[in-house]
């Protein structure tokens, strides 16, 4: 059998004060500050333990009452269009719960001893020295120590900053031609340029406009035969001029009959309006004469 009765209420535990916090203030680090500081309340007041049952209804009427002024806060802000509250918003809650200024004030000045109150952090982890090392490396260029000693503002306990390179970019500006000699020969170099690729725009248009007449001519049995006929003579003609030299001109006429289209999707062009022919129009019947204007052929 148990040696605890029923009906017995659990053992008290002794009131712990941590003075040390091992991690960030993260949600299980204020509720753990929120009990430190209940727990010296209750130490100050006479108690020397207390059930975890109480120090958790303790801790639960501080959140409900902590959630309902700040929702009076809150209530203010919206009410006033703000997205950020003020000194006002907070004022309009204490009123509210009928807290004056003035009772607030024994409480900046609290009755327990302050080694009771400080609050030893987690020591901060020394630099590693080997990172002194990669500014030899990167040179003075990259030195993060210059960049933050220009900033007066940035405390010293901080760590070094971080080369340069990973959070600026080095400027750089495209040279620009001053020579009037040097600009005048790009200028004709780009002329040129221009003037070829005008030249090869021509040549592709010429052997377009040939493949059209041809496809034209392909419609009448007749003209396929003529243009047929032309095209087989020029290509003989081509053939006995060039006689037995570099195959660059047949290579050429090759290529001209085989050339590429500029627009390929002319034929789908949205066309004009045909022109419609103007009638002249025509003359109108001469009025007939009135009865009065008529004149008797009866002597």
């Amino acid at each position: 059998m148990s040696p605890v009765l029923p009906q017995t209420p659990p053992p008290e535990l002794e009131l712990s004060r941590p003075n040390k916090m091992e991690s960030s203030l993260f949600d299980s680090d204020v509720r753990m500050l929120l009990r430190r500081s209940i727990c010296q309340t209750l130490e100050y007041v006479g108690f020397d333990r207390a059930t975890e049952e109480a120090l958790e209804a303790m801790c639960a009427e501080v959140d409900t009452y902590t959630t309902h002024l700040l929702a009076q806060v809150t209530s203010s802000m919206n009410n006033a269009r703000r997205n950020i509250p003020i000194p006002l918003d907070i004022s309009y809650a204490f009123n509210r719960y009928q807290l004056p200024l003035a009772s607030l004030e024994p409480h900046l000045r609290p009755p327990i001893s302050v080694p009771k109150l400080e609050l030893e952090l987690e020591p901060v982890p020394k630099e590693d020295p080997t990172t002194k090392n990669i500014i030899r490396i990167l040179g003075v260029e990259l030195n993060g120590e210059v960049e933050k000693a220009q900033k007066s503002y940035i405390p010293k306990g901080f760590p070094a900053f971080p080369s340069k390179h990973t959070f600026k970019w080095t400027p750089k500006e495209s040279e620009r031609l001053t020579d009037p000699r040097q600009i005048r020969i790009k200028v004709a170099e780009n002329a040129k340029k221009g003037e070829e690729s005008l030249r090869r725009l021509v040549k592709v248009g010429k052997v377009g406009k040939d493949r059209e007449m041809k496809r034209m001519a392909g419609r009448d049995p007749k003209s396929k035969e003529r243009h047929a006929l032309w095209e087989r003579t020029m290509l003989e003609l081509g053939i006995t001029n060039s006689g037995s030299g570099s195959g660059s001109e047949n290579a050429t006429l090759a290529l001209d009959d085989r050339s590429i289209v500029v627009n390929a999707e002319k034929q789908y062009f949205r066309k004009g309006a045909p022109a419609r022919r103007r009638t002249q129009p025509q003359p109108q019947p001469l009025p007939s004469p009135m009865d009065e204007d008529l004149v008797s052929l009866e002597p």
